[in-house]
């Protein structure tokens, strides 16, 4: 069995009055993780809101940390949506959580105890530059917003990562992002303005995912290699039945947690479903055996989101 998670790990940082603690985030987040997965079986986790800094010379990176944590066999890869760098607006790190840090970034994270498989244009490199450089992973942006100009979410850029895996002898590809929110969009009521840009933004934001599939399916056939089935899981900021949502269901299958209806949620300021797991499989190569959000979260501080998981199996 395959297990998927995807899980928004940052939403309450604000709320720390602290300064952010990489490690401690790192350490209950695999608490949660334990809750609904068993570590050692063939497992690929999509985080979002994750990130990594530099804190009195020492490197910190929550992705690496769970998978310390997790254990030997599993990698992970960082793909940077804002950092100090680049983005380097006061309202976003001149905050109590960033201070005394030298360098810090935030963005999304693959981490899975999979191997790696080629890509079907150009192979990865040895074992020690796939743990350095995660060559099993790409990432594109998939937003307009190049700077984080004005120190919110409205100009965030996006991106999505796209990990080249083998399951059981299979190659996969699995794809994480997180799409884009507005500031005053209303998360009940799509007919209000503000909520309709935002839809569109995510749309946009769809199309360009969308054309990264494409790409993905080109290239393989180019090559002469087998479809893979691709598993797309992430923070979409968008319900079910909404427009961003319906452009995905054209080529992919999305998962319908099993839970209650009344825990039929993943955020938990808006108890709304907005992290989904979906599957693009035109040969039938995997079998959706179960799909849950995980409704028991130990730590106040830790997340304003629940993790959603996913169970597969190959048919054959």
């Amino acid at each position: 069995m395959l297990q998927v998670v995807t899980f928004n790990i940052g939403g309450a940082r604000g709320m720390r009055p602290a300064p952010h603690d990489h490690d401690k985030l790192a350490e209950d987040t695999v608490t949660t993780l334990k809750q609904v997965i068993n570590p050692s079986q063939p497992t690929i986790i999509a985080l979002q809101e994750t990130g990594l800094a530099l804190v009195g010379g020492n490197s910190k990176n929550v992705g690496r940390k769970i998978c310390e944590l997790l254990g030997e066999d599993y990698i992970d890869a960082f793909a940077s949506e804002v950092n100090m760098r680049d983005h380097p607006h006061p309202d976003l790190w001149d905050r109590p959580a960033y201070r005394g840090m030298m360098h810090a970034a935030e963005g999304n994270a693959i981490l899975t105890n999979l191997k790696p498989h080629d890509w079907s244009w150009g192979t990865f490199q040895n074992e020690i530059s796939q743990r350095m450089f995660a060559s099993w992973t790409r990432h594109t942006m998939i937003s307009r917003a190049s700077l984080y100009s004005t120190g919110n979410r409205d100009t965030q850029p996006r991106n999505l990562m796209v990990a080249s895996l083998n399951y059981n002898g299979m190659p996969i590809y699995f794809l994480n992002t997180h799409l884009g929110v507005l500031i005053g969009e209303d998360r009940d009521d799509p007919t209000y303005e503000r909520s309709r840009t935002a839809s569109q933004l995510r749309m946009d934001q769809v199309k360009e995912i969308l054309h990264v599939v494409n790409e993905l399916k080109t290239a393989d056939n180019a090559n002469e290699a087998p479809a893979r089935p691709i598993l797309l899981a992430g923070d979409f900021n968008a319900k079910l039945n909404t427009p961003e949502i319906e452009m995905l269901l054209g080529d992919f299958h999305i998962l319908s947690p099993e839970n209650e209806q009344n825990d039929l949620w993943t955020h938990q300021t808006h108890r709304i479903l907005i992290d989904h797991i979906l599957l693009h499989d035109p040969n039938e190569q995997f079998e959706i055996i179960s799909c849950h959000i995980q409704i028991q979260i130990p730590f106040d501080d830790l997340t304003d989101h629940r993790p959603a998981v996913g169970i597969f199996d190959a048919t054959s």
